[in-house]
């Protein structure tokens, strides 16, 4: 009889054993699974808070919902004044992800360490570049050349008319300086360069002599050709980049960028998702970037504290 209470005891103690030891592993699973319960911040620049944050919500709605099963309670939109404020909101965790052009990304991710994840597809565009061009009967033929001469920009923050071909531009070793207004010569040696803010204006400048050079998208470059009063010619063509990309900060849990990069490269799959992303301006799909793109990105880094001026 003893035999048996013993071995009856020694049963019920094994089972007791794994129980507890089932109850540690599932508090172990629950403690190792990544439990938010937080928003998931997409971040953005604009002048009009209000107006980005009614582009951005229901997008970002969207792709919070889609990841309720990982901990996201909601989805927020945060809109930043500068490219500096957006990058120190990303560097303190304030802002999880951020949408805009690559270049522009690409000076945040210098500035806040954070990396890129997707490409946007936006407007179903999926790459673009710039055209720096000339009066046709310009004796101007290379970059070099424009030396002493002004070119005209759009706006301080446009990537295709600013950004973008002044880092070609600086990636040629050339010098560029801002002058006051089109009567402003350059220093010597030095492309002296104004902003138009305002595409119409850049090609009045030119078509009257008050630039000797324009830079600005391709496709404005191209729809501007067949209405100028004067021929024009291409001077220089930028490499394509991606038109919009997604980073994310540094710091973010790698399984949760995981399933972010899933549920944004499949949104277009479904009918809800390919309305959400169209009333995103017109966003069509998110995919990977291109590494011969990214590449060209990534040339222009070097370049960058000589185009982006302090905010």
């Amino acid at each position: 009889m003893g035999f048996r209470g013993e071995f009856h005891w020694q049963v019920c103690r094994g089972t007791g054993l794994r129980v507890l030891a089932l109850m540690l592993l599932v508090l172990t699973l629950a403690v190792a699974t990544p439990s938010w319960a937080k928003p998931l911040t997409f971040g953005t620049i604009s002048a009009v808070p209000v107006e980005e944050v009614q582009v951005f919500q229901p997008f970002v709605d969207f792709i919070a919902g889609q990841l309720a099963g990982d901990g996201i309670d909601a989805g927020k939109v945060v809109v930043a004044e500068n490219v500096n404020q957006m990058a120190a909101l990303l560097k303190s965790g304030q802002v999880d992800l951020f949408i805009d052009s690559s270049v522009t990304a690409l000076v945040v991710n210098k500035l806040a360490g954070s990396q890129f994840m997707l490409r946007r597809w936006k407007k179903g565009r999926e790459q673009y570049r710039s055209v720096i061009f000339v009066n046709d009967d310009s004796p101007i033929t290379a970059l070099d050349d424009l030396k002493d001469k002004l070119i005209a920009f759009e706006e301080p923050f446009s990537t295709s008319g600013y950004m973008l071909p002044a880092l070609v531009i600086r990636a040629q070793r050339l010098e560029l300086n801002e002058v006051a207004n089109v009567q402003s010569a350059p220093p010597s040696g030095r492309i002296g360069y104004v902003m138009a803010y305002d595409n119409e204006t850049q090609a009045a400048w030119l078509e009257r002599g008050r630039v000797q050079a324009v830079a600005m998208a391709e496709d404005d470059f191209l729809s501007f050709s067949k209405t100028a009063l004067k021929p024009l010619r291409a001077l220089f063509v930028t490499p394509y980049v991606p038109y919009h990309v997604v980073i994310h900060r540094s710091g973010l849990d790698a399984r949760l960028v995981a399933r972010i990069k899933s549920v944004l490269k499949s949104a277009h799959e479904t009918e809800t998702g390919r309305r959400v992303l169209k009333s995103f301006e017109k966003t069509t799909k998110f995919d990977d970037i291109p590494q011969s793109l990214l590449d060209n990105v990534l040339e222009f880094e070097p370049f960058l504290q000589q185009v982006i001026a302090p905010q």
